[in-house]
């Protein structure tokens, strides 16, 4: 990037410097006659032309790389927003798996306590089953809590991902904009001379 600007200062303290020159030409040809003077005035204002050509030229790549920073930095921000998420996520499943404990230990609850009034022992049999099948629903909904919440955060990371790198080759097409603009101005300001 400071390349591209120390060649375009460079060509502009030449276009400046043909000025200065144009400009005493100008003098010296007012002494001496007049058609001097209407070349260095001919010449003074290509040159004046020149210098306004470049500085668009620069004010296009500097637009150029402020358009791909503002990108670069949207998607930074994009970024930022998912990665926060995922903290959230873990949260809410381990919420999730908290409420499916509750909600077996209120099943094992109920089920106790039904066959405990009907007079059953609930050491073995019917109740032991019906226990046993509650924890294993129980584990099933768990463990299936447990993978989408992996899902859904490794989801979260992978947009991240996406977006730092958008941010990445949003910064690199502004600068190449701005690298193709200059020289584009470059090849015209040379073209003209």
């Amino acid at each position: 990037m400071q390349a591209v600007f120390g060649l375009l200062s460079s060509g502009f303290q030449a276009v400046t410097g043909a000025l200065t020159g144009a400009a005493g030409a100008a003098g010296v040809g007012a002494t001496t006659t007049a058609a001097g003077a209407t070349a260095a005035t001919a010449a003074q204002t290509l040159s004046l032309s020149q210098l306004m050509q470049g500085g668009a030229t620069v004010l296009s790549m500097f637009s150029s790389i402020q358009a791909g920073n503002a990108d670069a930095q949207q998607a930074n921000l994009a970024a930022i927003d998912a990665e926060r998420e995922v903290p959230l996520e873990t949260l809410q499943g381990i919420n999730r798996r908290a409420s499916i404990k509750r909600q077996l230990m209120d099943s094992i609850g109920t089920l106790d306590t039904a066959y405990a009034g009907s007079g059953v022992d609930l050491s073995f049999g019917t109740p032991s089953v019906a226990r046993s099948e509650a924890f294993r629903e129980a584990d099933r909904a768990l463990n299936s809590d447990a993978m989408t919440e992996q899902t859904r955060v490794g989801r979260l990371n992978e947009r991240a991902a996406n977006y730092r790198r958008a941010a990445g080759r949003a910064r690199s097409r502004g600068f190449f904009d701005a690298i193709g603009t200059g020289l584009k101005g470059a090849a015209s300001f040379l073209n003209r001379g």
